[in-house]
């Protein structure tokens, strides 16, 4: 990468001379989800995907207001915009005792062409008991946590990058909860979540 680049970039960053810690590691955060999602997008299912991602104007104010946790889910499915069919909270204590509270919205179908199928899993998912389910996410990445393999191209690997992705594949616990025969032609739609993988 060219000197100039790096300068490019370094002067791109919008907290590079912010001296409050709690600003720019927030925004390094978003920046290490936004490269996750870029680099495993081609890979992951749908529901693993952060299919939208906060405009970067949105992002600054966040990090500035220190507001992110207020932050509206947001969810285009082909191109259009949709309300969730289901917003599920994601609870838990990790082992040192941080209380982590986030969410995973759904949409099922295609808003233009929606199935009755697509309709049942909607309302599946609405009526489902989601209590605990944060949790039991929670213990499963901390039971099965990812290592980067031989195939895995992960730029600025961190206990923090390998805690997110063990909890995005932790997550398809949510997806053990829909009866077979409901997913049995697999699952169309888009998912918005705010969940960081915090683990520690």
């Amino acid at each position: 990468m060219s000197k100039m680049l790096m300068s490019a970039i370094e002067e791109a960053d919008p907290v590079r001379e912010d001296e409050d810690p709690t600003r720019r590691e927030l925004v390094r955060r978003l920046s290490v989800q936004a490269q996750r999602a870029s680099v495993a997008v081609e890979r992951a299912p749908w529901w693993k995907r952060r299919r939208t991602i906060i405009p970067l104007g949105i992002t600054s104010a966040l990090a500035l207001t220190g507001a992110a946790a207020l932050a509206p889910l947001n969810l285009a499915v082909n191109g259009t915009q949709v309300s969730f069919d289901m917003e599920i909270p994601i609870i838990y204590t990790t082992d040192t005792g941080v209380d982590v509270s986030c969410r995973l919205a759904l949409y099922f179908g295609d808003p233009l062409a929606r199935t009755p199928a697509d309709e049942e899993l909607a309302e599946f998912v609405k009526g489902h008991d989601w209590s605990g389910i944060g949790q039991r996410i929670y213990r499963e990445a901390m039971s099965n946590p990812f290592v980067p393999g031989p195939d895995d191209d992960i730029q600025g690997d961190s206990q923090e990058v390998r805690d997110d992705f063990s909890f995005s594949r932790a997550m398809d616990l949510i997806w053990e909860e829909i009866p077979a025969e409901m997913r049995q032609d697999g699952l169309d739609g888009g998912g918005s979540s705010d969940c960081t993988g915090v683990l520690r």
